[in-house]
């Protein structure tokens, strides 16, 4: 962003803050700040939004420890600063000075009473004290980093003894000055090679509910010449120069929000002059460029990157203006295509306004607006789409095809803590959905197209190989999530060993395919009470009848405990507003409306079994679990 334009978005959000246009004030904030704008220009934003009444912004408190041998009150204020711009209200314990270790091990003291969500342990380069004497054997060198490893790990596991709290880790800074230059590379003693080791290792070791803050990759990436600066260091402790305090800032924050399940999941793509040169209506199948030339090797640059992130999970949709038939051409015919339609979840070619297409592009995927960013070389799209969608992420393109991926991706708009098998294989499912759509266009009636389809679903208990997948859809469900509960795997995992608590987790098959796992309920016993805590859902399988086969093995789990009662509640919340009569619709009674938050009970002796046309499939399940759905297993006899 050039200076003057950076001036004049500060000079429009301070007036903004002071007319008390707070909303306003705080999407110029969202959208004027840059990861790296310098230390000085951030908290002068930071300074002025200090002045806003934060609590009408409706940002989400969020607890975060920080725990360091180095000075981060400046770091914690640029956190601070960006995890506001994701929406997020963030208090902070910041350990004393240098007491990792026992403050960690204090299981009464300060850490743990304030109960916090994170506990950021951030170390870097400098806490990793193995040094090798030059010419050390491998196995004496695998040894101290093992060692130096367990011990991590050991403070890991004492935090998540004491606390539920998500566990992030730095990993070690290389340093830039290395004594052997660059046969530091060559050997494994050295300082660089051992740093290295330890990383890989780190990565290795870091399990359900640990996180690894890959500090290692910002210092490069912000350059390492630059990154360090030993005055900052011997003057008040400082682990990074300050300009890079933004970066680490904003990646943090990013990685919160995916955490939290803000990630984005769907990008829109324009086709012409976005995934290749030139027009392909005018120019014809052999005159776009793409493939050959600097110009064309670009655009494959930018489609290998798409088809990478398709491949990770993130869905792809096509919006353009074009004839269908000439949009498709070149996903059919061209040799040098990287992106083929079977990767598309979406294809909208049309010459409809693109703000409208994307509606109903997000429509067709059950996903919500802000999950969506869109991609266009077109200035005038990007301002329209800015302008009637401003839920939707337009990032800025330059004129040059051979920078939009690094404008993308430098964004980090699809941070992830996790991968899964359904993520491989997402576009897949919404693809399927596309042919249920279809098929159930044929149908007047719905109970026969969900007949038509063929159903079974599978119940299971959410441990195991399904413990990761679980709760990542925990904490990635917004819109079918009844109570916008977040739970790290440490977490699901304490309620699966606590007999009180019943997990479960759901996966649907059909005629077109599997949908892998869709729904995930925690349940807790409360004396004669089951209560539901946590019941999220894929919004890929709305309309199918899945709710109400849940409906039915949640009475199941109610009749095995001996309870009477089925208690519900629904809290509201800017995405969830579809699950808002879902009890209702099940059967439940309201018994408690609280600004909003509604609580519904439903006897469970006799229990109340809903019609479906889902079938039971028999269960693979874990031995926690035999014993519950042995008594499933009588009752549906």
């Amino acid at each position: 962003m050039n200076s003057t334009r950076s001036n004049d978005r500060f000079a429009s959000f301070c007036a903004q803050a002071r007319r008390g246009d707070i909303h306003e004030a705080f999407a110029t904030l969202r959208s004027a700040i840059d990861p790296n704008d310098s230390f000085v220009t951030l908290r002068k934003y930071l300074k002025v939004f200090d002045t806003m009444d934060r609590d009408a912004l409706g940002l989400k408190p969020i607890r975060i420890a920080i725990l360091s041998s180095a000075t981060v009150d400046h770091v914690s204020e640029m956190v601070r600063l960006w995890l506001a711009s994701e929406g997020f209200a963030a208090q902070f314990y910041i350990a004393p000075f240098d007491t990792i270790v026992p403050t960690i091990l204090d299981k009464d003291g300060e850490l743990y009473a304030f109960e916090p969500e994170i506990v950021w342990i951030f170390t870097t380069g400098r806490d990793l004290r193995i040094d090798m004497p030059p010419g050390s054997a491998v196995d004496l060198v695998e040894d101290a980093v093992a060692a130096e490893v367990d011990m991590v790990e050991g403070l890991w596991a004492e935090v998540r003894k004491n606390c539920p709290a998500l566990v992030i880790q730095n990993n070690a800074d290389t340093p830039a000055i290395d004594i052997f230059g660059n046969f530091e590379g060559s050997v494994g003693w050295s300082r660089r090679s051992v740093i290295r080791k330890f990383n890989s290792r780190l990565a290795d070791r870091a399990s359900g509910g640990v996180v690894i803050f890959d500090y290692d990759h910002l210092s490069a990436l912000y350059g390492q010449a630059r990154w360090f600066e030993y005055r900052h260091w011997h003057h008040s402790k400082q682990p990074m120069t300050f300009d890079a305090m933004g970066l680490v800032g904003f990646t943090f924050a990013r990685l919160v929000a995916a955490i939290k399940g803000q990630a984005k999941k769907c990008v829109v793509l324009d086709l012409d002059n976005t995934l290749w040169g030139g027009v392909i209506g005018d120019d014809g199948l052999g005159g776009i460029k793409l493939g050959n030339g600097a110009t064309g090797e670009a655009f494959s640059q930018i489609q290998n990157y798409f088809k990478s992130l398709k491949q990770r999970g993130v869905i792809l949709a096509v919006c353009s203006k074009n004839d269908v038939a000439n949009a498709r051409e070149p996903f059919e015919q061209h040799p040098d295509m990287r992106l083929r339609l079977d990767d598309v979840a979406e294809f909208m070619a049309n010459w409809s306004n693109k703000a409208d297409n994307i509606r109903t592009i997000a429509e067709n995927l059950n996903i919500g607006l802000d999950s969506m960013v869109f991609v266009d070389d077109n200035p005038v799209e990007r301002d329209l789409v800015r302008q009637y969608l401003p839920m939707v992420t337009v990032p800025e393109l330059s004129d040059d095809p051979a920078e939009y991926v690094g404008l993308v991706h430098r964004q980090r708009y699809f941070e992830t803590v996790a991968y899964s098998q359904e993520d491989a294989v997402r576009t897949d499912y919404y693809r399927a959905n596309a042919q249920r759509r279809e098929l159930q266009g044929s149908f007047t009636d719905q109970a026969q197209f969900q007949k038509s389809l063929l159903m079974e679903a599978e119940v299971g208990c959410a441990d195991g190989m399904y413990l990761a997948r679980s709760t990542q859809l925990i904490n990635k469900s917004n819109q079918f999530h009844l109570t916008g509960t977040r739970y790290s795997e440490a977490e699901v995992r304490a309620f699966q060993a606590d007999s009180n608590w019943t997990c479960r987790h759901f996966t649907l098959r059909d005629r077109f395919g599997d949908n892998g796992l869709i729904s995930v309920v925690l349940m807790r016993q409360d004396g004669l009470a089951l209560v539901i805590d946590t019941w999220v859902m894929s919004c890929r399988v709305l309309g199918r009848a899945m709710e109400e086969f849940i409906a039915n093995e949640i009475a199941r789990v109610a009749l095995a405990r001996g309870c009477e009662v089925i208690r519900g509640r629904y809290v509201p919340s800017k995405k969830n507003k579809l699950v808002a009569q879902l009890y209702q619709r099940l059967g439940f009674e309201k018994v408690g409306d609280v600004e909003g938050a509604t609580d519904w009970v439903r006897s469970a002796d006799p229990p109340i079994y809903l019609e479906t046309t889902i079938k039971r499939v028999a269960d693979a399940q874990p031995d926690s679990c035999l014993q519950a759905l042995h008594f499933a297993q009588k009752l549906d006899q």
